[in-house]
């Protein structure tokens, strides 16, 4: 493709290149880069692309918000990162533009929520691609997986074979890194949905306004034409009175606050979850073997999306009672003493949304086994360790993903914040599930929280099998 056409919507502020030439390729990584490609040099957290450029001994020219000081045909611009998204979408012939594109944004919910809103536009017969933590899919079959949002390149490349197989529905999660990173740039949502915002990422946003702040600069007119928002969590009732000053359109869901799209007569039982909702005044009937409330969130979110986009309120109501948990999404298990739930779930909320749900759920006592991640926000250890004491009978705390961090030092930053007596602590993530499940007597409860269906560990660089089902299934004698 010409250079100028790959260009196509990038401000330029000064070039040498000969925009008419081909390039061959798109490449951020100067190990990669041959002859033709278009280089683009992007800052990270511990590199800069721009101090490559001499090492590279192949013609090519760099996209740089840096003008190199060395021979290099050059193109510069103000973001580098926004550059390369749109110059990606460019290559790929803007894909998700011949495509409704759904975003799904929040701290926590965002694979289930996208999950549900995929099972429900399927069921009426919409050809959906679904993007997120769980892999990629395309008209149900998975095509493969990566980061929650992928990088642009591979993101477009995705929604280009997506739409060369008549998809007519995307949902995709939508991390908060790649809002920050402007993965998404060139792509404008139909819908963009705001499940929650809690702590989570302070590692690398340093703090909750800036993360919050990023998850809500989404919404805006560059990235999508309609907002919806959960106005029963702070964050989305903050934004929205920014979206009605600055005219994007909103829909709002909730159960405690007035919204648009509402659930009445919530039902939660050991068969799952039932209520009434009403979406705009259309009245649509929910019942389906999810568990907690956070899922009747999760729902809701996802029956108002399909409202909004004209699917049938039977249609609704017959593909939600036919909707199943994502796998490692609070997954029950069951052996002759009690129950056994396997979650995802690795902040504050999340663990006391699954905690609190569990709860009811409980004859007898809730065992709880989680860790924390290593290098990541240390100032959630302390919180989880007292969310945790606040529904747990028994704790075990154990490892998750240490990566270059003491595991036991990590386990430490925990206990500070538990307050029970009954806690023990193994650092070896299978020692502490097979302690968990002897513990276990008649009626108990055990969650085992913050890998959900991850296969691997993540220690010192490497990734090394491992999974909680496996761990379960080996010492927990499941029916």
């Amino acid at each position: 493709m010409q250079l100028k056409k790959l260009l196509e919507n990038v401000k330029i502020l000064d070039t040498n290149a000969d925009l008419d030439e081909d390039v061959q390729n798109i490449k951020i990584n100067s190990n990669e880069v041959e002859a033709g490609d278009l280089f683009c040099c992007m800052r990270g957290v511990n590199d800069d692309g721009n101090n490559y450029l001499s090492s590279i001994s192949v013609p090519f020219v760099a996209l740089t918000e840096k003008r190199p000081v060395q021979d290099v045909k050059f193109v510069l611009v103000e973001d580098v990162r926004y550059a390369y998204a749109t110059v990606c979408s460019n290559k790929f012939l803007n894909p998700a533009k011949d495509m409704k594109f759904i975003s799904v944004v929040g701290t926590n919910g965002k694979t289930s929520t996208s999950h549900y809103i995929n099972s429900i536009l399927s069921f009426a017969g919409i050809k959906t691609g679904l993007i997120g933590t769980e892999g990629h899919y395309i008209l149900g079959e998975k095509v493969g997986e990566s980061l929650t949002t992928p990088d642009p390149y591979e993101m477009n490349e995705l929604l280009f074979k997506m739409r060369a197989k008549g998809v007519e529905v995307v949902i995709s999660e939508v991390s908060a890194h790649a809002i920050y990173l402007e993965k998404l740039a060139g792509i404008i949502s139909d819908f963009a949905l705001l499940t929650n915002i809690s702590q989570d990422h302070l590692d690398y946003f340093k703090d909750f306004d800036n993360y919050c702040g990023v998850k809500m600069s989404y919404f805006d007119k560059r990235y999508t034409r309609h907002a919806v928002i959960n106005v029963d969590d702070e964050s989305g009732r903050i934004l929205l009175k920014r979206l009605e000053e600055s005219g994007l359109p909103a829909t709002t869901y909730g159960l405690y606050n007035p919204a648009d799209c509402f659930a009445v007569n919530v039902n939660e039982s050991i068969d799952g979850v039932s209520f009434v909702g009403n979406f705009n005044d259309e009245i649509i009937e929910a019942k389906c073997g999810l568990f907690g409330e956070f899922n009747v969130y999760n729902l809701l979110a996802a029956m108002t999306i399909a409202h909004l986009l004209g699917v049938d309120g039977e249609q609704i109501r017959h593909a939600v009672r036919k909707i199943k948990g994502v796998k490692g999404r609070f997954s029950l298990l069951r052996n002759d003493k009690g129950t056994i739930i396997i979650d995802f779930a690795h902040t504050p909320d999340g663990l006391k949304n699954l905690l609190s749900t569990a709860r009811t759920l409980t004859k007898s006592r809730l065992i709880t086994v989680f860790g924390c991640g290593g290098e990541r926000d240390r100032s959630k250890r302390k919180l989880m360790g007292q969310v945790a004491s606040r529904y747990s009978d028994v704790i075990v705390l154990t490892s998750d993903n240490p990566r270059g961090e003491d595991p036991a030092e990590i386990i430490k930053d925990i206990e500070c914040g538990v307050t029970i007596k009954d806690v023990k602590c193994l650092t070896d993530r299978v020692d502490a599930i097979r302690y968990a499940l002897g513990e276990m007597e008649e009626g108990d409860t055990l969650v085992i929280a913050g890998k959900g269906n991850e296969n691997y560990f993540e220690i010192k660089g490497k990734k090394i099998p491992y999974s909680d089902f496996d761990a379960v299934a080996r010492y927990g004698q499941i029916r």
